[in-house]
């Protein structure tokens, strides 16, 4: 998508693709069951994504459980590890809609009443807020990484991601081709970007995203 074709306006393919995401990133979270593995529930991730009016997947569904939420890379596998009754899960889905369109999200989600895991989670809830109440038009992918950056250093936590970024630009079929949203990034963020805080300690992650829209005018949350 050349940048000089770039509006205030959402395109509706990126709607409709991110809104999938969010749904399927959603249920999957809500149906996973003590007692499961990451790969049964990411066979039932992608039976969802058909279910759901996708075609398929751009990159694969990444599922973890205790441990395996240390780590949320394209290249990692789901494995037989159970998800346990006190524990923190995760799902990072890639869906694509019928025209084509490339939605990303992911969601942390918690079971049973462990303290410590419920507080991962709060932390997870609050940066990725303050980063999505930060975006504005123009910015560079620095600059927002400087947020979180600031923030994150408030906590316990450490930034888990291999690359060491926070998100990184999406199109209509493609993604990266802007960069990452790391410290080093100045490219000024224009069209759709996914931003995913992921945070933890030496036990386990959580991680948020959701993609948003940076008009010339105004920035948009894609929900």
């Amino acid at each position: 998508m050349a940048h000089e074709n770039i509006t205030d306006t959402v395109p509706a393919g990126l709607v409709e693709a991110q809104r999938l995401a969010i749904r399927l990133a959603e249920a999957i979270c809500a149906d996973a069951k003590p007692g499961e593995t990451e790969i049964e529930v990411r066979d039932r991730a992608d039976r969802y994504v058909r279910d759901f009016g996708g075609t398929g997947l751009w990159t694969p569904t990444t599922i973890g459980f205790g441990i395996g939420t240390l780590s949320c890379f394209p290249t990692d596998k789901p494995t037989a590890r159970q998800l346990w009754n006190l524990d923190l899960g995760m799902v990072d889905i890639h869906p694509i809609t019928p025209d084509g369109w490339w939605g990303d999200c992911t969601r942390s989600f918690q079971r049973g009443d462990n303290v410590a895991q419920r507080k991962a989670l709060e932390t997870i809830d609050a940066i990725h807020a303050t980063l999505l109440a930060s975006v504005r038009p123009g910015m560079r992918a620095c600059e927002l990484f400087a947020i979180f950056d600031a923030e994150v250093k408030k906590t316990p936590f450490l930034l888990l991601d291999r690359l060491s970024n926070i998100g990184h630009s999406l199109d209509a079929n493609s993604s990266y081709d802007a960069g990452y949203i790391d410290a080093w990034n100045e490219t000024p963020m224009t069209g759709a970007w996914a931003i995913e805080p992921f945070i933890g300690n030496h036990l386990y992650g959580v991680k948020k995203e959701d993609v948003v829209w940076f008009g010339p005018g105004k920035c948009t949350i894609v929900r």
